[in-house]
């Protein structure tokens, strides 16, 4: 059986790939590895007051105090999608009811958002809150 042309050729190909992807991975010209640094490791130490403030502080406003709740009256996009089964389209549709007919009044209320129903509530009503 014949080499025909075309399979000598993807054949050259494969191994020049083969050959830069090495060299990509970590290898020189010459064979050799290409020497890198380690970064050190640091031991976590236990938070003192003022990180426990500091790091209480940085806690986005939707997400209820004491709580891991999200607070969909007040939760941006990002937020909303951390939610189980909400990505961005159903977030923008919870952000888009509330905004044209004020906040909820319960969690409950957030099954009147289209595409929100039973099942999908069932996944995130003990991560949502309305707030107070």
């Amino acid at each position: 059986m014949k080499n025909s042309p075309v399979s000598i050729l993807a054949c050259a190909c494969l191994m020049l790939a083969a050959f830069l992807g090495g060299m990509y991975l970590g290898r020189n010209i010459s064979g050799g590895s290409i020497q890198t640094s380690v970064l050190s490791t640091q031991v976590a130490t236990p938070p003192t007051q003022s990180t426990a403030a500091s790091a209480a502080s940085s806690i986005p406003a939707s997400v209820s105090q004491g709580t891991d709740k999200v607070n969909i009256n007040t939760a941006d996009l990002y937020e909303l999608m951390r939610l189980e089964g909400i990505g961005e389209v159903y977030a923008q549709r919870i952000i888009d009811y509330r905004t044209a007919n004020g906040p909820f009044t319960s969690i409950e209320d957030i099954k009147n958002v289209t595409g929100i129903g039973e099942k999908r509530f069932e996944a995130i009503k003990d991560s949502i809150t309305v707030g107070g």
